[in-house]
């Protein structure tokens, strides 16, 4: 069992070696709202067979590596392997990963989506409608000719750059009104809201160009607090966390007023994400109701503009592929699609194969694209695997 670090702070905990304990204990450091599970979990069948362990992958400078030798290199904490709902691998670091609910970074803006397509379906959302209908406090923004489909897909021209290795600007004060960085004395009224409605415009129409900005997700739960009358983590609960079954009570982190960072702060043990990753790849039914509505999920895997993704800073990584209501579409043979977060935060979910897997780690900066790969190239081998 890792002990707390003497010298852990709110400067530090993402940092090595503070990040490997603080990413599941982040209650502990910053502000947060629970995600309450109800009164009955979803049982995740067990299948003994593992093929999992015999998977071979090539490696850094083309060496071979085992799949421990993976896990290691990758700074893993957990490894859930799930076919057509059966958990065929399940590894953990230690005891204290598979029981305490660990950070997804920004994964949660995938997670937060798809409740979107909720109150979308109730007729509280409409994507195609100007996002200063919901938040007209935005009307002087960066954001203030944007629809909400727009800040969904990340094809919203603001001027912000998303640095996670900044020491100062724009991107240190986005962590500071999130509660996520020390501020000063003079400084302890920053809050999430009125950051978002500090964000400029950029040059450029909306819609154009894909550009990863981590504030349009903080906005879209701003969005969903806004209609829906309920703060993000009881939404959440309600629409999501009880009806799939989920094990545990997660947790978000919020600002010093409360605000969900529904960006990156979501909480949740490894098994419940995997039940999430689950639920999408069953087009959004569990436990014998439809959860959420096929036609979001379809969505979710299938909409999206090719052109702006292609125009993107990311296209290389997925030349075919696209990005649809904060999840990226693979375009790959099986068209897989993946929910991503920093530090090496997955769900990888093969539609074909009938394969879900989770994967979450504490490595020691925020991006490896070198790693990235051999990710991808191990979820494809594990997917092939247990699926034969």
């Amino acid at each position: 069992m890792l002990k707390r670090p003497d010298s852990l702070n709110l400067a530090n905990w993402r940092q090595p070696p503070h990040n490997r304990w603080a990413f599941h204990h982040v209650r502990e450091i910053i502000p947060t709202q629970p995600i309450y599970r109800g009164n009955r979990s979803a049982d995740l069948p067990r299948n003994s067979a593992d093929a999992a362990d015999s998977v071979e992958l090539v490696g850094l400078d083309g060496a071979s590596w085992t799949l421990d030798r993976w896990l290691q290199e990758s700074s893993s904490d957990a490894l859930l392997v799930a076919h057509r709902g059966n958990l065929v691998h399940e590894w953990y670091v230690d005891d204290e990963i598979e029981r305490n609910p660990h950070i997804v970074f920004s994964v949660s803006k995938s997670i937060t989506a798809i409740l979107a397509g909720v109150l979308v379906d109730q007729g509280l959302l409409d994507p195609a409608r100007p996002v200063t209908d919901y938040i007209p406090e935005l009307v002087a923004s960066g954001y203030r000719d944007a629809s909400l489909q727009q800040v969904l897909d990340m094809v919203v021209r603001i001027d912000f750059n998303e640095d996670y290795l900044a020491t100062s600007g724009k991107f240190i004060e986005y962590r500071t009104a999130t509660a996520w960085h020390p501020c000063a004395v003079d400084q302890i009224d920053q809050n999430l809201h009125d950051f978002l409605c500090s964000i400029e415009r950029a040059d450029g129409e909306h819609g154009e160009v894909w550009q990863y900005k981590s504030p349009n997700s903080d906005l879209l739960g701003w969005v969903l607090e806004r209609v829906s009358g309920e703060s993000l983590a009881d939404l959440m609960s309600r629409c999501l966390w009880q009806p799939m079954g989920a094990e545990k009570n997660g947790y978000i982190t919020v600002d010093r007023k409360g605000a969900p960072r529904t960006a990156g702060g979501i909480c949740v043990i490894p098994r419940d994400l995997l039940r999430f990753g689950e639920l999408v790849r069953k087009r959004g039914y569990a436990n014998d109701r439809q959860v959420i509505p096929e036609s979001w999920i379809d969505d979710c895997s299938q909409g999206g503009d090719r052109e702006a993704w292609q125009r993107g800073e990311s296209s290389k990584e997925f030349p075919d592929g696209r990005y649809r209501n904060k999840w990226y579409q693979t375009g790959n043979e099986h068209q897989a699609m993946l929910a991503i977060g920093i530090h090496s935060q997955w769900i990888y979910i093969n539609p074909v194969t009938e394969v879900t897997i989770v994967k979450l780690s504490s490595q020691d900066q925020p991006l490896r694209p070198e790693l990235d790969d051999i990710n991808l190239q191990a979820f494809t081998r594990l997917s092939a695997a247990v699926s034969t």
